[in-house]
């Protein structure tokens, strides 16, 4: 059984510090965006991935017999380590 997450609050989000400098002085997250869909298919999902504007956009299969969260953790660990 998997452990269930909380959600964030606005408190608790105001309280990130977000003034770590990355490169050049600036003060910014630095750009790892993600953006994945999630569309039910017969037998499974089919998850698209975007990693922002102008790159490609990757579509993975996930089988209805796999667990579909540990299967998108393994998607956004793969594209938050991959180099671009």
């Amino acid at each position: 059984m998997a452990a269930s997450v909380a959600p964030i609050t606005a408190a608790q989000i105001s309280q990130i510090d977000l003034s770590g400098t990355y490169g050049m002085g600036e003060k910014k997250l630095p750009n790892k965006k993600i953006t994945f869909d999630v569309h039910t298919a017969h037998g499974g999902y089919v998850i698209r991935v975007s990693q922002g504007f102008g790159s490609e956009d990757e579509m993975y299969v996930v089988g209805d017999t796999q667990d579909i969260g540990q299967e998108l953790g393994k998607i956004i660990t793969h594209h938050t380590l991959a180099k671009k």
